[in-house]
């Protein structure tokens, strides 16, 4: 049971005693209605719609026989199941019970075993009728979608029939219209009516047989062509005299369009593939290379013809095989045809071929030649959960926090990013932990540590030249964007102060001509007093008034 009852009973009965025995008997595994006379069994009938009934025949006001009939009378109650309880065993009073539509009798004294044996029959035919119903009126439902052109034709092609998708695809508005003209020729094009005509009357003779689709093109009354499929014809024998046939099919114009747009899509962007100056790959299901453009073949010194069908394990220098999933800018170290080691930055894309199989688009480069990494900007869904609900830092400034106690600056790029600004963190903490702690589940962030994390995006401290490149390529790529750089003196380890002052200089150029803001969070107790009055001047101080609208 599961704790769900079978179906609702209605128990109708003038005597309290007998309707208490037959809840008792039943509210284990049924939902049970009551009612104590015949009038307000009709009303509980409207209001609750039983799946069966249990009618005592004898009632001071109207009788079950009576309450039967008009249940049985009406459309929206025939089918329930209605059970009579009676103390009359004779087989005048069961006839007369029949003939008022009861589906099945209980004498008094009611056993309980019979009684649930009853009710659960019953109830499982009136599921099978109404599993029925509801098929047939799903059949009906989707026949009456259906758009699908139907058509008799007699032996010599005449129109017997036409349904309302063929009136329609046609562009007439009265079946009398081609009811009676001969089909091919009034409605199929010159060009194609004499083969059709050749096709129909060996079909008639018997001469030739259906081969299970044709696709041949209809002429609509303002002599425009349509192109339809016929996918069923079906010879009607009437004897010697007469012979028709009814076809039907579906108007498959604006599909064929499609597919030719589709397809000279598709090989637009297959020559734009080969030709772009991006290195793009494509494997098949069993990671074997199905296509390479020119620049991937040449960066990878070998033919474009000679890597397809090779394996891309024979160009990894390690067993650790790409993953057939969508994924931005990782690492993964190739073999060039020379011998040579790359690593190059990787994104891949899942695609599905057209025998459902999947395979996979790699854009690969070469890691040599990337300055800074290449940051994919992605949004976070507005939420009200942001803890400092009017967060707005003016566009076009750095601002530089040193207040650890008094504002946390994560909270104030969380919320900026919750507001739907697209944000850029670079950090000395663990990525992982800032998600959980401050929900970002989609703002790329960098983890500035030495520690090579493959489903990390990292720099380490002997990568300072990356850090402006990085951030340029994200503010170049976003509108009103917000950059969060926690991590400065990990970044002294490797280079010297005067190195970190340019590279502030210089992203607060980029920062200036965009409508985005940065915020640097640093530890002036790291710096020495001259150090962190030069570092601050381009800065405006991050405040708590800033914070607030």
């Amino acid at each position: 049971m599961n704790g769900q009852k079978k179906g609702k009973v209605l128990v109708v009965d003038d005597e309290l005693m007998n309707v208490r025995l037959l809840e008792a008997y039943l509210i284990r595994d049924y939902e049970v209605i009551t009612a104590s006379g015949g009038v307000e069994a009709l009303e509980k009938v409207k209001a609750h719609d039983p799946d069966i009934i249990l009618l005592d025949l004898m009632m001071p006001d109207i009788t079950g026989y009576e309450v039967c009939r008009i249940l049985k009378d009406s459309g929206e109650t025939r089918f329930t199941p209605i059970i009579m309880v009676t103390a009359l065993s004779t087989l005048d009073d069961r006839i007369k019970g029949i003939n008022a539509g009861a589906d099945d009798f209980l004498t008094k004294p009611l056993d309980r075993l019979e009684i649930n044996t009853r009710v659960r029959s019953l109830l499982r035919i009136k599921k099978l009728h109404d599993d029925l119903v509801k098929e047939m009126d799903q059949a009906k439902m989707y026949l009456d979608m259906a758009a699908v052109v139907v058509l008799v034709l007699d032996e010599k092609g005449n129109v017997s029939l036409i349904s309302k998708k063929g009136l329609e695809v046609l562009g007439y508005n009265k079946e009398e219209d081609i009811v009676g003209t001969n089909w091919f020729t009034n409605h199929v094009p010159e060009s194609h009516r004499e083969n059709a005509s050749d096709r129909f009357r060996a079909f008639i003779a018997g001469n030739s047989t259906f081969d299970g689709y044709v696709e041949s093109p209809v002429l609509t009354r303002d002599r425009k062509e349509k192109l339809i499929g016929w996918n069923n014809i079906v010879l009607l024998d009437e004897g010697e005299e007469l012979r028709r046939i009814l076809v039907s099919g579906t108007d498959i114009t604006e599909r064929k369009e499609a597919e030719e747009k589709i397809r000279r899509a598709n090989e637009y962007l297959d020559n734009l593939m080969k030709a772009s100056p991006i290195s793009i790959l494509s494997l098949d299901s069993e990671a074997k290379i199905v296509t390479a453009n020119k620049t991937a073949a040449e960066m990878l010194g070998f033919d474009a013809g000679e890597l397809v069908t090779k394996p891309i394990s024979s160009l990894m220098e390690s067993d650790v095989l790409p993953e057939f999933v969508d994924r931005v800018d990782f690492e993964m170290l190739f073999i060039t045809a020379d011998g040579q080691s790359i690593p190059m930055n990787v994104s891949t894309s899942v695609i599905e071929a057209d025998d459902g199989s999947q395979g996979l688009i790699m854009v690969i480069q070469d890691m040599s030649k990337l300055q800074g990494l290449f940051i994919t900007p992605l949004t976070e869904d507005i939420g009200d959960d942001s803890k400092i609900n009017s967060v707005e830092l003016e566009s076009g400034f750095m601002y530089l926090s040193d207040e650890y106690d008094s504002l946390d600056s994560y909270n104030i790029f969380a919320d900026l990013v919750k507001q739907g600004k697209p944000g850029l963190c670079i950090t000395r903490k663990n990525p992982g932990n800032i998600r959980a702690h401050y929900g970002l589940s989609k703002t790329p962030l960098v983890w500035l540590t030495k520690n090579r994390d493959s489903s990390q995006q990292t720099i380490d401290s002997t990568e300072l030249f990356k850090i402006h490149p990085t951030i340029s390529d994200f503010i170049r790529k976003v509108d009103n964007g917000v950059v969060l750089v926690d991590g400065f003196e990990y970044l002294l380890l490797d280079n010297d102060f005067i190195s970190l002052l340019k590279l502030i200089e210089q992203t607060n150029d980029t920062i200036m001509a965009s409508n985005s803001r940065m915020i640097l969070q640093i530890d002036p107790s790291t710096l020495e007093k001259k150090e962190f009055h030069l570092l601050k001047r381009w800065m405006k101080q991050l405040k708590a008034s800033d914070t607030l609208s």
